[in-house]
């Protein structure tokens, strides 16, 4: 019998509202018709204007985003507590560039959108980027959560599945996600560097 759950919130990332690809749009259709509740990192939000600003998009593909992320209407979600914020952000950088080799430097947006994930309990993070969606970060994130849930009780709870969208899409069926799916498509993939636009 598989291991299935409710999926009751959703939160994306800057390389899956970027993909380029009719994968990504049905999804969104999806979580729209079914009333999933959707979610977005402040630091998603800065790092889109950020490579609108720095040209490192171009206007098609900055429009595309908005048009999905208007679509969604996700919910901006921060981490307020600066100080435990950091601290657990700094546990990410060092366990990420212990298990993936990435340099610290490339990796300390990825590590606030975590850790902001997880304090806000969110169940599954879309993404196209390995540093998520590789089997390698279920380690960072144990890590995370060792030291966060003391103080934060939602970041010792249920599992954050992170996901590419092929991956989400095999296993998501009328608000439900199937774990054994998930578990045989999550691959052990190691990365080194950091680029938005790379699956």
């Amino acid at each position: 019998m598989s291991n299935i759950i409710d999926l009751r919130s959703i939160s994306f990332d800057t390389s899956f509202l970027l993909k380029d690809s009719s994968l990504v749009d049905g999804i969104i259709k999806v979580l729209k018709k079914d009333g999933i509740n959707c979610y977005i990192t402040s630091t998603v939000v800065s790092e889109i204007e950020q490579l609108k600003i720095w040209g490192r998009i171009t206007k098609n593909e900055y429009q595309k985003v908005m048009k999905r992320w208007n679509s969604l209407k996700p919910d901006v979600i921060d981490f307020k507590n600066r100080f435990l914020s950091d601290g657990f952000g700094k546990t990410c950088v060092k366990s990420m560039e212990e298990h993936h080799g990435v340099k610290p430097k490339d990796i300390i947006n990825d590590c606030s959108i975590l850790v902001t994930t997880l304090k806000n309990g969110i169940d599954i993070f879309l993404s196209e980027d390995y540093h998520f969606t590789s089997k390698i970060t279920e380690e960072v994130i144990s890590e995370i959560k060792n030291l966060a849930c003391t103080e934060f009780h939602m970041m010792c709870g249920p599992t954050l599945y992170n996901l590419d969208s092929k991956t989400f899409l095999e296993a998501y069926n009328n608000k439900k996600i199937d774990i054994d799916i998930i578990e045989n498509n999550v691959k052990l993939i190691k990365k080194s560097k950091k680029n938005f636009w790379e699956n």
